[in-house]
């Protein structure tokens, strides 16, 4: 969620989410929308969402934070990863700032205890005054040993656009449980040994060189690829549309953190990024989630802001 509160906050400081047949389609009406059938674990995670955000907006957003990260969740900062639990333990608590966001997509792995969230948030310097500022969460989530669902990573991008009051006009709240979905279902691919971090390294070597042409090769078909100022896409065409209105030519990823489902299907890894536009480079943090597919470990989610 880079609920980007964690730079925001500094932000802040600059602005000081047939009878059986009649009797089934009227249930099917009166049950629309949270009764329509999904991964039960996804339905699990989108509520632990939308809870974490309605404990932000009842308590403070350090208070929603601590309750819902796990002990090693991390966190951008703007200059680094950083544990979580250890940053917002020292955050003043009961401030007029307010948070707030919900989830237009999730995804969980099909074992259960991995996934991952996303959608707008809006960031309020008072809660009696309009938005300050406005982007895109992203959260990683692992079931703890009692089967809890934690934020084990939270990141996100921050649009520089002053319409921040228009957030959740462009990207909406779903309407129905199934909308979250985006990822079809795929066959479970047999593999003792899954190596993601090949493909990550791999990816690398490649986005250092020509950083359109690693994204065409390693990228899903269904793929959420968030950047500042570009609009929420769920497809490989939208993500290659956002890169090349980026103008991009090469990335530097180097990865400080990674972890990995039980099953072996599904991991996500972090880190700092340094990219080249116009000759010149930026830098910034980056967190992506690979996917293992029967066509190999293909990215199903990243986020990349740079910010200076």
């Amino acid at each position: 969620m880079f609920r980007p509160v964690h730079i925001l906050h500094a932000i802040a400081l600059y602005f000081s989410k047939s009878g059986l047949l009649c009797v089934a389609l009227c249930l099917g009406c009166v049950y629309s929308g949270w009764s329509q059938q999904i991964d039960p674990d996804l339905s699990l995670l989108i509520r632990e969402e939308k809870a974490f955000a309605a404990k932000a907006v009842e308590t403070d957003v350090p208070t929603a934070f601590l309750a819902y990260l796990d002990s090693s969740g991390v966190i951008f900062n703007g200059e680094s990863a950083v544990n979580g639990i250890a940053q917002y333990g020292q955050a003043p608590k009961g401030g007029k700032d307010l948070l707030k966001w919900y989830p237009v997509i999730g995804h969980v792995s099909p074992g259960g205890d991995m996934g991952f969230t996303s959608g707008p948030f809006q960031f309020f310097a008072d809660r009696a005054q309009t938005a300050a500022g406005s982007g895109y969460f992203f959260s990683v989530w692992k079931k703890n040993s009692a089967g809890q669902f934690k934020v084990v990573l939270d990141g996100g991008v921050i649009h520089s656009q002053k319409n921040a009051a228009e957030a959740f006009q462009r990207d909406p709240e779903p309407k129905s449980n199934t909308a979250y979905a985006y990822i079809l279902p795929i066959p479970k691919v047999d593999d003792r040994d899954p190596q993601p971090w090949k493909a990550e390294d791999a990816f690398s070597v490649a986005a250092a060189k020509d950083a359109d042409q690693a994204y065409k090769q390693y990228l899903a078909e269904e793929v959420v690829l968030l950047r500042s100022d570009r609009p929420f896409g769920k497809t490989k065409a939208e993500a290659l549309g956002t890169l090349a209105q980026q103008q991009i030519q090469s990335y530097q990823f180097i990865r400080s953190g990674q972890g990995i489902s039980t099953a072996g299907d599904l991991a996500y890894c972090f880190g700092k990024t340094k990219s080249v536009k116009d000759g010149k480079a930026v830098v910034g943090f980056f967190t992506r989630v690979w996917q293992h597919r029967p066509e190999g470990w293909k990215i199903v989610a990243e986020q990349v802001s740079l910010f200076r």
